[in-house]
């Protein structure tokens, strides 16, 4: 989540436009697409090690595995799980917390040979023999385990040692026990992902890892034995890493790329013959994190206060405004547990429009009073709050010019303060030095993480905000194993905090990318751009 916030903090909010999609033809197979930047490239594909896993290499180590080497659930467009090499899981509500996953009868290795219940438990004691290299997230998951046998070839059964919402992350990436056993882990994959004993690819995904050229790209194959619904259309993908001095954009306007993502100047291809631009929310969201206490203004921690400010701000116009002429779909974010794509997403924060002379009623309330110029005093103190943000990110600079006009008509001044992105995040935020603070979240597929932000005493809860019922819910929903019941109570305790008010969600972050026109079926998921991969084809 640290990590998250890092990113997060650190996008600028890439103005784009359109949508993904595809014609009517039928797919066609065969062809090669270059897809890139990635960034950084992984020091080696053996996620085992710590060198090389996702907090030392970053997303291009989760890019690469999905396709290689499948997990039991993968995350889909609505940012929720879906049962990948399993076909469904049961658990009990009672201890000892039990799950069993049924592996699905069809799913085998790149070699012909079945998935079977010992791969996983291969994988879950391999994990536990370098638990000190993992990422910390994923020592965390193994705690949570006490013990993993099977039931038959393809039935496992996982004892937990406590109910445990995100029981769906358990098992990431399934290794081929039958190829790696006997091995040394320290020695395996660091180009490649084979079978040490023969020398060939091996996969479950639908794409093998075919070469590495180090300090260019990774070209991927067709596995011709994949169990999904279909082998991948295309005959090749090839993951381009960017390099120092190296520009993407005129790669993509030289030829060198099919597909790229996530990199400034890629609304400038909007025009241009061949080229599409695209662009979907992204996991990403901004907001108004108001310091509710110590180090905050004394009035925020007025409940009144901070609910005019939210009667002050025109949140759809900031989005109009400021991305409105690249990503005019984009709208209002609503919810501070759930992504817009998700189906568990309610409107909660939906009452806050813009209303400035509610907002003033509302700090009159609060036992406020309008000064000659218009700005509020309260209790004395002028209504006067320093916004601060990250410096040199033109969009953030814009949208606080436009909030310190809007809440100049609510009687609040703003002040727009700017720092480092490190500062902002090392010091700033830890500390409580700020009034309001405007930087960007990352949501993960599993919402419990909210408690780590919204709850009492959480390690990001950043606004010094705690209210009980609220912290007792996000509680509760990391003991939850159904996924629609623990939406029900995160869903109540984001409606709380629209009551209480400690952030004002604005919006998701915009993800650009752009294609050839030629590339069907692309379609640009928030989480992973190459995760329907397979699906892509190439027209002639």
């Amino acid at each position: 989540m640290a990590r998250a916030l890092a990113a997060a903090i650190a996008v600028s909010l890439l103005a784009v436009s359109g949508a993904g999609g595809s014609g009517a033809q039928a797919p066609r197979v065969g062809g090669t697409v270059v897809f890139g930047p990635l960034e950084p490239e992984p020091a080696c594909l053996n996620a085992l090690l710590a060198r090389c896993n996702y907090e030392s290499s970053g997303p291009a180590i989760l890019f690469i595995g999905e396709k290689v080497l499948q997990t039991a659930f993968d995350v889909g467009p609505g940012f929720t799980f879906r049962p990948r090499l399993v076909s469904r899981v049961t658990f009990t509500r009672k201890p000892p917390f039990t799950l069993t996953y049924h592996i699905r009868p069809e799913a085998r290795w790149s070699d012909g040979v079945p998935i079977t219940a010992r791969d996983f438990i291969f994988t879950h004691r391999a994990r536990i023999a370098r638990k000190a290299e993992l990422a910390g997230e994923e020592k965390a998951l193994l705690d949570r385990v006490s013990r993993v046998s099977s039931l038959d070839a393809k039935t496992v059964r996982v004892v937990l040692r406590s109910r445990f919402s995100g029981w769906r992350t358990l098992f990431g990436n399934i290794l081929p026990r039958h190829a790696l056993a006997g091995e040394d882990f320290a020695k395996i994959w660091t180009d490649r992902i084979d079978n040490p004993k023969t020398g060939r690819p091996i996969g479950s995904g639908p794409f093998l890892v075919e070469r590495w050229e180090r300090g260019r790209q990774l070209t991927l194959v067709r596995n011709p034995r994949y169990w999904g619904t279909h082998p991948a259309y295309l005959d090749r993908l090839v993951l381009r890493f960017r390099v120092e001095g190296g520009d993407p954009v005129a790669w993509f306007r030289g030829g060198e790329l099919d597909v790229a993502w996530a990199i400034p100047g890629l609304e400038a291809l909007r025009r241009e013959p061949g080229l599409k631009v695209v662009a979907a929310p992204s996991s990403s969201w901004d907001h108004f994190a108001i310091r509710v206490g110590p180090g905050g203004h004394p009035a925020l921690r007025n409940k009144l206060v901070r609910r005019a400010l939210a009667y002050g701000i025109d949140r759809a116009a900031l989005v109009r405004q400021v991305l409105g002429d690249f990503a005019p779909t984009l709208r209002p974010l609503e919810s501070v547990v759930f992504l817009i794509q998700s189906r568990y997403h309610r409107p909660n924060w939906g009452a806050y429009r813009y209303r400035p002379a509610h907002a003033r009623r509302l700090l009159e309330q609060a036992g406020c009073r309008r000064g000659a110029d218009g700005i509020y005093s309260c209790a004395g103190e002028r209504l006067s709050l320093r916004f601060v943000t990250t410096a040199g990110i033109p969009p953030r600079e814009r949208l606080l010019a436009l909030v310190q006009a809007q809440l100049r008509q609510a009687g609040v001044e703003a002040v727009p303060t700017f720092a480092p992105p490190r500062a902002l995040l090392d010091t700033i935020l830890p500390s409580g030095d700020f009034d309001v603070a405007l930087f960007g979240w990352a949501f993960d597929p599993d919402p419990v993480v909210a408690s780590l932000i919204f709850g009492c005493g959480g390690i990001y809860n950043f606004t010094g905000y705690c209210q009980r019922l609220v912290t007792r819910d996000l509680d509760q929903a990391g003991r939850i194993l159904d996924a629609g019941a623990q939406a029900g109570v995160l869903n109540r305790a984001d409606a709380q905090m629209a009551t209480d008010v400690p952030v004002i969600p604005l919006f998701q972050i915009p993800l650009p990318a752009a294609h050839r026109t030629t590339v069907r079926n692309f379609v640009l998921h928030p989480f992973n751009p190459i995760s329907n991969a397979e699906n892509w084809w190439l027209a002639r």
